[in-house]
């Protein structure tokens, strides 16, 4: 009986091993097949939120970002929106770019972002009240450089 018990337990460890190798090997192919099948999104507070709009340059483009309040149950009264510099295949980013932002899409510059993008800082002159300042200045993939706005959720103000 002793020698039964080491048998299959020793067995048991055998076999359990490829079982997780295999379960950490397709831990990123079971992760898309959840999301996919359960319509999950990533939450905007960590993906930026949609895009709203683009500004393309001959060396790089600009993606504005929605600006993010998004709340488990209500919105929040203060959030931000982001903007992506991506530069253009086979180019860098310049060393500093200078751009006016509409990002409400009013017609009118809501904040002026002046970017250093080797050093990832930058200065944001808000133009709209509800821009707070700059909350940070992110690297991204393939060269590209993301800036987060801070800003006031003045619909939830007028409450």
């Amino acid at each position: 009986m002793k020698r039964l018990k080491s048998i299959l337990g020793y067995s048991w460890a055998a076999l359990a091993l490829p079982i997780a190798i295999a379960t950490f090997a397709g831990l990123n192919f079971w992760g898309h097949q959840l999301v996919a099948k359960t319509g999950l999104k990533v939450t905007p507070w960590y993906s930026g939120g949609e895009t709203v709009g683009t500004v393309l340059h001959p060396r790089y483009s600009a993606t504005i970002h929605r600006p993010v309040f998004d709340g488990l149950v209500c919105e929040y009264s203060r959030g931000f929106v982001q903007i992506d510099w991506t530069p253009a295949k086979g180019e860098k980013l310049p060393e500093r770019i200078d751009e006016e932002i509409d990002f409400d899409g009013d017609g009118k510059i809501d904040v002026r972002v002046q970017l250093e993008a080797a050093k990832l800082t930058a200065e944001a002159t808000p133009k709209n009240e509800a821009v707070e300042g700059l909350e940070g200045v992110y690297s991204l993939h393939d060269g590209a450089v993301a800036v987060r706005i801070k800003l006031r959720n003045l619909k939830s103000e007028a409450k």
